[in-house]
């Protein structure tokens, strides 16, 4: 979905709209909240929940472009608030899609690519929520630190640590120099 049809649903703020905002981001929400919870059941849980704290908060959303990134937030935030309360932390190798689906790639490029998704699942896996939360925020939905700070609410200072630390475990795990 466009940045501008994204930003025009956010403002309309209807019925309609946000059951287009939900069709174009819960699988990738419910990916975010597996991710930290590895159980369906909690993660629609979470999901949902996500969305409806969304849409009840769209107010302040500064940005309506970056919905996306400040629903995953709310998601993440809500999954280890949960986890919390539980006392318990899961990791599992569900990520969020990485690449188009309607890309075609013959076989052997399909099976590299695959064994290679597997090791980053692998060294992703193995992240804390904070460290995960700000890759998935940087690379996955290309925020800027400054944007990330603002998202998570802390300072631009902490989001550079905590990216350094997380590149620093990814490149340890994946041996890369």
């Amino acid at each position: 979905m466009e940045p501008q049809q994204i930003s025009t649903l956010v403002e309309i703020n209807n019925n309609e709209s946000r059951r287009a905002l939900f069709e174009a981001y819960n699988r990738r929400t419910f990916a975010i909240a597996y991710n930290i919870l590895h159980n369906r059941e909690n993660a629609e849980d979470i999901t949902q929940d996500a969305f409806i704290k969304a849409f009840q908060n769209l107010h302040q959303l500064k940005d309506k472009t970056k919905f996306g990134a400040w629903l995953a937030v709310i998601a993440t935030n809500l999954a280890r608030n949960h986890l919390k309360r539980e006392k318990k932390v899961i990791y599992t190798d569900e990520l969020p899609e990485i690449r188009d689906q309607s890309e075609i790639m013959d076989t052997e490029a399909e099976a590299l690519h695959s064994l290679e998704l597997a090791r980053v699942r692998t060294a992703v896996r193995a992240l804390s929520p904070d460290h995960y939360q700000v890759i998935v925020l940087q690379f996955f939905d290309n925020l800027k630190i400054e944007e990330i700070a603002d998202l998570l609410k802390v300072n631009p200072g902490t989001v550079k640590s905590r990216l350094f630390r997380a590149k620093q475990k990814l490149a340890e795990a994946l041996e890369l120099d």
